[in-house]
């Protein structure tokens, strides 16, 4: 009989253990989620040099949050008017808050520059994920 109370014991330690490990764990404090307010968004061209060439702004339909778990695409059309070629070497895309602040940037390169004739248009995007 006395060989059964061991193992009992032993078995009632490892329980009360765990169940310590699981309280400790409940009492650990909940990590507060990024969110970031969007009200606006902005194209930035460069040449392939990196000198800005055009900018642009829009505005967002509102300020709105982008929360951890959400994507975000967008698309920016850029139509040459000039009557020379635009060559793009590079872009930006910044989200802005609504004072204006940049909480956001995306970024792309080429490596050749992309070359926008007079009268037509390209699509330049970007996505974001938190």
């Amino acid at each position: 009989m006395v060989e059964q109370i061991e193992p009992l014991r032993s078995l009632k330690g490892r329980v009360s253990a765990l169940m310590n490990s699981i309280r400790r764990r409940r009492a650990a404090p909940v990590p507060v989620e990024e969110t970031l307010k969007v009200a606006r968004y902005k194209l930035i061209l460069m040449d392939a040099e990196g000198q800005v060439m055009w900018t642009g702004e829009w505005d967002a339909g509102g300020a709105f949050d982008f929360r951890p778990g959400h994507r975000l695409w967008i698309f920016c059309e850029f139509t040459n008017h000039t009557k020379r070629e635009a060559e793009i070497g590079e872009y930006e895309i910044e989200l802005m808050s609504d004072t204006e602040q940049v909480v956001g940037r995306f970024g792309n390169a080429f490596g050749d520059p992309v070359v926008v004739v007079p009268g037509e248009s390209t699509v330049l995007s970007g996505q974001w994920r938190l």
